[in-house]
C-alpha cells in the first residue's frame, strides 16, 4: 500500500476501459485491445488470488493459431511493463510468478471498479441490515455499464460480463427488497430506473411502475407502461408481457377519477368526436375486448372472425423499412368498418376483430387492406399476407385456418 500522498492506480472496466496513475490518464495502443492492455486486465480482475499461467495463456489466445504460446506469454508481460513505466508509473516488476500463477504485484494503491463491487457486495451479504443497504447503494453505483464492452468479442470478457452483471442484478433486488421494508419507493424507483436505462429489454420498467404505483402516482405509471411496450413492440417485435399486463390491470382501476354520477362517467368515457374506419386500441384492451366478445358469441351466436395480418419483405436479404408496420396499421383503419377493432401486435403484425362477417367477406377485407396499403409507398419493397378464423375455431382445441394469401405486387 503507498503513502497518503503516494500516487494512486485507478482501473474501470464498467461501461469502457480507462486506467489513470497520479491523476494523468494511461493510454495504450490499438485502442485499448491489444495483449498487453488485455494481460492488465486479467491480473487486476483476479487480484490477490491470481491467474495460472495457462488460463492466462488461454484467455489472451483464445482460438488464436500461436506456435509457442508461452514465449508470446512472456513478450506481452515484458511490453506491458515498459508501456506502465512510459506512462510514468514507477520501475517495478508489477507481474510475478509464483508455482506457475502470476499476479499483480505493484506496490502503489490500486482501485478496480469491478473488484471494488464485488468486494461491496459480499460484504453486504454479512452486515447489518443498515450497512448492508450502504453498501449496496455503493455496490450499484460503481456498475456504470458492461465489462469492456469493446472486447465483447474475447470470450473470457463475455464470461466475466455475465458473472458481474448477476452480481449487479441480485444487489439491486436485494437492496430493493431492503427499502421496501421501510417503503422508500422514491429510492427503488432511483435504482430500478437507472437498471432500465443500462438494460431496457429486461423489464425492469415492470418494477419501476410498482414502486410508482406504491407512490400512487398512477398517471407516470401508466405513461411508463405505454413507453416500455411501444419500445417492445418497435424495436423487439413483441407485445406486452403478462408481467406488463399485470401492471396495467392493477392500475386501471386508479386512472378514473371516482365519480358517482352516471351522466359525468359516460360522457367522460365516449369518444370526444366522430371518427370513421375501425377501432384502434392498444393489445391489452384488444385482449380484454376479445375475450369479452368469446363470452358473447355463447348467448348471441354471432359469426365474428379474427384476422392477423403481417408484412413481409420481398427482398432477398430480408430487408424491409420499419415504417412499413405503422403504415399497416393505417391502411387497417382505413379500410375497416367503424364497428371492427385492431391492435399492433409486434412491430410487422396487426390483429383485426371483425363483426358479423362471412368467409367470403375477409378476402374482400384483405383486399381492401391491400389497396390502402398500395397507396402509402411500400408496394415494391412488402407485401401482406393473412390468415383467418372464427372465434369459435380460434377457440377450439384444434383450429383450422382457411385463409392465407398474399399480395405481392
Amino acid at each position: 500500500m503507498g503513502t497518503i500522498d503516494a500516487p494512486k492506480l485507478e482501473i474501470h472496466m464498467f461501461g469502457g476501459f480507462t486506467a489513470v496513475y497520479g491523476g494523468r490518464p494511461i493510454t495504450f495502443g490499438r485502442g485499448g485491445t491489444g495483449k498487453a492492455v488485455q494481460l492488465l486486465q486479467l491480473l487486476l480482475i483476479h487480484g490477490q488470488a491470481g491467474i495460472s499461467k495457462e488460463k492466462l495463456m488461454q484467455d489472451l489466445y483464445d482460438w488464436e493459431t500461436v506456435t509457442d504460446r508461452n514465449n508470446s506469454l512472456n513478450s506481452v508481460i515484458y511490453r506491458l511493463k515498459k508501456q506502465l513505466i512510459a506512462a510514468g508509473m514507477p520501475e517495478e516488476e508489477y507481474i510475478c510468478l509464483k508455482n506457475g500463477v502470476c499476479y499483480w504485484c505493484g506496490t502503489m494503491e490500486t482501485f478496480v471498479d469491478t473488484v471494488a463491487m464485488e468486494s461491496l457486495a459480499v460484504q453486504a451479504a454479512h452486515a447489518s441490515e443498515e450497512e448492508q443497504i450502504r453498501l449496496l447503494k455503493e455496490a450499484c453505483s460503481l456498475y456504470t455499464g458492461e465489462f469492456l464492452p469493446h472486447l465483447s468479442g474475447e470470450t473470457w470478457v463475455t464470461v466475466e460480463n455475465l458473472r458481474l452483471k448477476h452480481i449487479y442484478e441480485d444487489a439491486v433486488r436485494h437492496l430493493c427488497q431492503l427499502l421496501e421494508a421501510r417503503q422508500e419507493y422514491q429510492q427503488i424507483f432511483d435504482i430500478y430506473s437507472r437498471a432500465a436505462a443500462l438494460y431496457p429489454y429486461e423489464e425492469w420498467q415492470a418494477y419501476q411502475i410498482d414502486s410508482l404505483l406504491e407512490m400512487e402516482r398512477y398517471e407516470e405509471a401508466y405513461s411508463l407502461y405505454l413507453k416500455a411496450t411501444k419500445m417492445y413492440s418497435d424495436e423487439l417485435g413483441l407485445p406486452p408481457s403478462e408481467e406488463m399486463m399485470k401492471r396495467l390491470q392493477r392500475m386501471s382501476g386508479k386512472l378514473v377519477s371516482r365519480e358517482s354520477n352516471l351522466l359525468k362517467v359516460r360522457r367522460m368515457i365516449t369518444e370526444n368526436r366522430y371518427e370513421r374506419g375501425a377501432y384502434y386500441c392498444a393489445y391489452p384492451s384488444f385482449v380484454d375486448i376479445y375475450r369479452f366478445v368469446c363470452r358473447q358469441l355463447e348467448r348471441t351466436g354471432q359469426s365474428v372472425f379474427l384476422m392477423l395480418c403481417s408484412v413481409h419483405s420481398t427482398d432477398a436479404a430480408n430487408r424491409w423499412d420499419k415504417d412499413a408496420g405503422d403504415d399497416l396499421l393505417k391502411a387497417i383503419g382505413t379500410a375497416l368498418r367503424r364497428g371492427d377493432v385492431y391492435t399492433r401486435y409486434s412491430s410487422s403484425q396487426s390483429l383485426i376483430l371483425l363483426s358479423g362477417t362471412r368467409n367470403e367477406h375477409c378476402e374482400i377485407i384483405y383486399k381492401r387492406i391491400c389497396r390502402e396499403f398500395e397507396r402509402l409507398e411500400h408496394s415494391e419493397r412488402c407485401h401482406i399476407e393473412y390468415e383467418a378464423a372464427t372465434i369459435v375455431e380460434v377457440s377450439g382445441d384444434q383450429p383450422e385456418m382457411h385463409f392465407r394469401k398474399k399480395a405481392a405486387w
